[in-house]
């Protein structure tokens, strides 16, 4: 086994490194399945998270690690000669480091989990129940360390016509959420690519997921629950930072903003003035902000199937 890294660039031109991986794997044939580990924090028990991560016979494991050096990374391709690690060559956001990663796996289902989440509770027949579940993700119930359920299922709503997300806990399968929390899910491939994964000019994740979110909702997809899909987080819920910035402008533009009219999506010119003025933005800089989201909105017309509005309306949020 060779552990000697390739270089390779994605669509968006981020150069990075791929070391191991040479070796076909013999999976679970009837799900085929990719699992992205993304990591943080410690990262004391990778030996472990990784054999943990095998049981579910995967036919690839690929553990994106960032862009900083990681001096353990050849060890573990030796002892792993399956798992494929990802290094990039320069920091990006995590919803384009996580595009990458869909690029380069092969599998028709792709799990996202932390390094920081345990697995055990999860089956590869159980996987196999959940890839069953339409729409472009299913996301997991998951618990905290004593093994009570965080609630990580989200709904949008509007008061005073300004956006409210409110998490509540999934009582039974296939409850929508607007957004697989922290990023944690099982994606269908084809149908992330299809959405255009997250976009790579937010960089607040926040933001980012709103936009991955809405965006799939308003292009006819849908993101549900399955309570058989259990997984242990063994750090705190990270914080989310909702400050709006310029990320949220341009996630605003491409979804709030955005009215269906007969059967296409369009940024009505009337929108402008307002986003100005509550923008926080030079005329200039909203100016193109608002022409580039135009241009967006009209490349994508026909994909738009509802407006934000339309989303809200499919929630009733139970009591947690």
């Amino acid at each position: 086994m060779s552990t000697t890294p390739s270089t390779t660039e994605n669509k968006t031109r981020v150069p990075y490194t791929v070391l191991g991986g040479d070796r076909e794997r013999e999976g679970n044939p009837d799900l085929p399945l990719t699992v992205l580990l993304l990591n943080r924090g410690t990262r004391v028990y990778r030996s472990e998270v990784l054999q943990e991560i095998e049981r579910l016979r995967p036919a690839e494991i690929i553990s994106l690690e960032g862009s900083r050096n990681t001096y353990d990374l050849e060890p573990l391709a030796r002892k792993f000669p399956r798992v494929r690690f990802i290094r990039l060559h320069r920091q990006v956001s995590l919803g384009e480091y996580l595009n990458i990663g869909m690029d380069e796996a092969r599998g028709t289902y792709v799990l996202v989990i932390w390094n920081e989440m345990r697995i055990s509770q999860v089956t590869p027949r159980a996987l196999e129940r959940v890839a069953e579940q339409p729409g472009v993700c299913t996301v997991p119930v998951l618990l905290n360390q004593r093994n009570e359920t965080i609630p990580t299922m989200m709904a949008p709503g509007f008061h005073r016509k300004r956006l409210k997300v409110l998490p509540f806990i999934s009582r039974s399968d296939g409850m929508l959420s607007l957004f697989p929390y922290d990023h944690c899910g099982l994606y269908r491939r084809s149908q992330f690519n299809l959405l255009g994964g997250f976009d790579p000019e937010i960089e607040n994740p926040y933001w980012q997921l709103l936009d991955f979110g809405f965006r799939a909702y308003l292009w006819g997809e849908r993101i549900s629950s399955s309570n058989q899909f259990r997984i242990v987080m063994t750090s705190d819920p990270p914080t989310q930072d909702t400050t709006p910035d310029a990320g949220y402008r341009r996630f605003f533009l491409k979804n709030l903003a955005i009215r269906f009219d007969k059967d296409r999506g369009v940024l009505p010119r009337s929108r402008f003035l307002p986003f100005y003025l509550r923008s926080g933005a030079t005329f200039v800089e909203a100016l193109r902000e608002f022409r580039e989201a135009a241009a967006w909105v009209g490349l994508h017309q026909y994909r738009f199937v509802q407006d934000a509005r339309t989303i809200a309306d499919l929630w009733e949020v139970p009591e947690t």
